[in-house]
């Protein structure tokens, strides 16, 4: 299973009071998915809130030509469907279990219930969706200003501080390409040089990081402005 592709959000549950979190997975329906299975996609407009509670989740579109683009792999207490919610929108890409994992589904009608009464649930996804948009923008930015290779080690580095096991990153260079928007051929090029610089190590299936530390600060001296610390 690929490690999570978060962009540094904080899941839901994290942060949410230990009394709301028993009371939306009382209100909830379990659902245990296989590896590989479409939990919903694009499209769907069944309007309702998923809290992941084990396993991990890819967000990903298929794309006309046969491609199949990765947006996001999210893990234990993120959650997602707000946009059904709230802006009655459809779904905007293919939920897909990633390893064995369990999906906490709530319905919109018993979601409304709990939101009208729980101010705090309200206050919590707001943190949530705000650290979403506010990762985005942070990722658009980068986009316009930064070199494929920086691009990537930020990638890279921001998936290890949450990966499986230390030390590097269990991923595909296609789903890094993907992300990113560029061509296996570009991608490749661009860990080529990562790994010239002793950066990272290549395996199959999994980027090494040799040094954390290293990583860093060889990102921080080629941005263009200076980083932002988030708060806690």
């Amino acid at each position: 299973m690929a490690d999570l592709l978060d962009f540094g959000s904080t899941p839901l549950l994290s942060i949410l009071p230990e009394a709301i979190a028993r009371r939306l997975s009382a209100a909830a329906s379990v659902v245990e998915y296989d590896d590989g299975e479409t939990i919903h996609s694009r499209g769907d407009a069944k309007p309702g809130l998923s809290i992941i509670r084990s396993g991990a989740v890819r967000f990903a579109n298929p794309g006309v030509d046969g491609s199949y683009v990765t947006t996001s792999i999210l893990g234990e207490g993120h959650c997602f469907g707000e946009a059904t919610l709230f802006a009655r929108l459809p779904r905007a890409y293919d939920a897909i279990a990633e390893g064995q994992t369990v999906i906490e589904q709530i319905t919109k009608t018993r979601f409304d219930r709990i939101f009208n009464e729980e101010p705090e649930l309200a206050r919590a996804l707001v943190v949530a969706m705000t650290q979403r948009l506010y990762s985005v923008l942070d990722f658009l930015e980068d986009v316009r200003r930064l070199p494929l290779d920086v691009r990537t080690a930020k990638l890279i580095a921001g998936m290890e501080r949450t990966a499986k096991h230390s030390g590097g990153v269990e991923c595909s260079q296609s789903d890094l390409a993907f992300t990113l928007g560029v061509s296996r051929v570009s991608i490749g090029k661009a860990l080529a040089r990562l790994q010239g610089e002793g950066l990272i190590d290549l395996g199959y299936g999994r980027i090494g990081v040799p040094d954390r530390k290293s990583l860093s600060d060889w990102i921080a001296t080629r941005l263009p402005v200076e980083p932002l610390q988030r708060g806690e």
